[in-house]
C-alpha cells in the first residue's frame, strides 16, 4: 500500500511540474521561426497558411499548415520541444 502512495505521490509532482512548466503559444511561434529560418522547414503561404496552438493541460501542440498539408507540427512538454516536418526527400547519389 505504501508502494501506491509513493507511486501516486510521484506522478502528482511530475503532473504539477509538467503544468507549471508547458512551453506558451509564444514559445511554440518562436521554434518554427527558428526552424524556417535555418531552412529546415518552409514557410506556409500567407494566403493558405493557417497556425493552430492546442494546450492538453501538461503538453502542448502547435501545428502549421498550408495547401500542401501540415508544414510543422511541435509538441511541448517541461520546458522542452519535440518537432515533426514533412519527411526529406531522399537524395540519390549520382551514377557515374
Amino acid at each position: 500500500m505504501r508502494v501506491v502512495i509513493v507511486l501516486f505521490l510521484l506522478l502528482a509532482i511530475a503532473g504539477g511540474a509538467a503544468y507549471m512548466t508547458r512551453p506558451d503559444q509564444g514559445l511554440h511561434r518562436g521554434v518554427a521561426v527558428a526552424l524556417m529560418e535555418e531552412g529546415k522547414v518552409d514557410a506556409p503561404d500567407s494566403a493558405t497558411g493557417k497556425y493552430a496552438f492546442d494546450d492538453f493541460y501538461v503538453v502542448t501542440r502547435s501545428t502549421m499548415t498550408s495547401d500542401a498539408g501540415k508544414l510543422l507540427e511541435c509538441w511541448g512538454v517541461y520546458s522542452r520541444f519535440f518537432c515533426l516536418g514533412p519527411a526529406a526527400v531522399a537524395q540519390t547519389p549520382a551514377a557515374g
